[in-house]
């Protein structure tokens, strides 16, 4: 008897616990219609013509949905597989490849960035020249970069803690991040565009994506290419200029919702690199004197309420922008694509905390309520 009634009582412990953690798991059709109004709002607030958004739950997509216009001249809708730039978003899947090569001993992470990128020295004066004389508004990209420093290893580029000391402090600086494509091309001998397309694209069949706005393999992709848009001083938008159309480690992939969502999966399911390695990637960097950094190997991460959010923004200034936010302990990803810079600009999300952000601050609130 004393034996039925423990067999009960585990019983109904389990059954308690499992309903509860059902309950944290799951997402109520009332909450994804509040946050639907929310994303209206701030597509207004924020003058954003084109909006995707996809919410995934435990690798499924319960929710995918277009706003406004990717091309407002023709008058042609925002779907979930409107192809956007997505930026910066572009860095998860360059720490994906590069992180791929570190498992087949093909790159080690502690590299002296100067012995594997073709003249270092003589590329970064004369790029630091250029931005002094021509376009001194992007010289901060450099000037606080020693790359006469012998210690500037490919770990303090792919954390953003490569200028001053390195290893001294967190900056998010996308031109250095950009210059580790650089290395692996060096390594491999191979083109870094191909790599992306051979080991994402193409393995993850992301049907409505392209390595970079050079690729002429799908036609179809580049025709609706949202276009980037300006907003005007009367509230009007102009056609803004697409950003540089080659692929670097730090920007140039088009994707949708769609196909990140199958690119997140991806990662969750662990079909890119190993546990071990994606759970390195995921932890913030302990800088020198032991703070930590509120960025991992290619993605920000932090703590919200107990839970772990992996995320990653994208901003192109006066054409496309991107939000990627992952919970990890709710196995919950949240995307979101624009064709303005409004989803990133008015956040200044490089400085590592995404509830600054509306769209993401709005969307845990709703789904995070303990």
């Amino acid at each position: 008897m004393k034996n039925l009634k423990t067999i009960l009582l585990i019983t109904t412990v389990s059954l308690i616990t499992s309903c509860k953690f059902q309950d944290k798991e799951s997402i109520s059709d009332n909450q994804i219609k509040r946050y639907e109004k929310q994303i209206l709002l701030f597509q207004k607030e924020y003058s954003i013509p084109g909006l995707a958004v996809g919410i995934s739950l435990n690798d499924s997509l319960i929710y995918s949905k277009g706003f406004g216009f990717s091309d407002i001249e023709n008058q042609i809708k925002v779907t979930p597989n409107t192809p956007f730039r997505i930026a910066s978003i572009t860095k998860p899947f360059t720490v994906a490849v590069l992180m791929k090569l570190v498992e087949d001993g093909k790159i080690n992470l502690d590299w002296k960035i100067k012995d594997y990128y073709p003249d270092y020295l003589g590329s970064c004066e004369r790029i630091l020249g250029y931005f002094n004389t021509d376009m001194p508004e992007y010289s901060f990209l450099l000037n606080q970069y020693q790359p006469n420093r012998d210690d500037i290893t490919l770990k303090h580029h792919l954390s953003h803690t490569a200028e001053k000391v390195p290893g001294e402090s967190y900056k998010y600086n996308g031109f250095l991040f950009g210059m580790l494509s650089d290395v692996i091309e060096t390594v491999t001998l191979s083109k870094f565009d191909i790599l992306v397309d051979n080991l994402i694209i193409k393995k993850l069949n992301l049907k409505n994506s392209l390595s970079s706005q050079l690729d002429t393999s799908k036609p179809n992709v580049i025709k609706s290419l949202a276009k980037p848009y300006i907003i005007k001083s009367n509230g009007t938008f102009e056609i803004g200029e697409y950003p540089d159309l080659e692929l670097n480690a730090g920007a140039g992939i088009i994707s949708t919702v769609t196909d990140l969502m199958k690119f997140d999966n991806a990662i969750n399911q662990n079909l890119l690199v190993k546990e071990s390695t994606k759970k390195e990637q995921f932890q913030p960097l302990i800088l020198n004197n032991g703070d930590i950094s509120p960025y991992g190997l290619g993605w920000f991460t932090q703590k919200y309420k107990g839970y772990t959010l992996i995320w990653h923004n994208g901003w192109q200034p006066n054409s496309y922008s991107g939000l990627y936010l992952k919970v990890l302990e709710k196995n919950l990803t949240l995307v979101l694509l624009a064709n303005s810079e409004g989803l990133s600009a008015p956040f200044e999300l490089g400085k590592g905390d995404v509830l600054s952000s509306d769209f993401a601050k709005s969307f845990l609130e709703l789904v995070i309520n303990e």
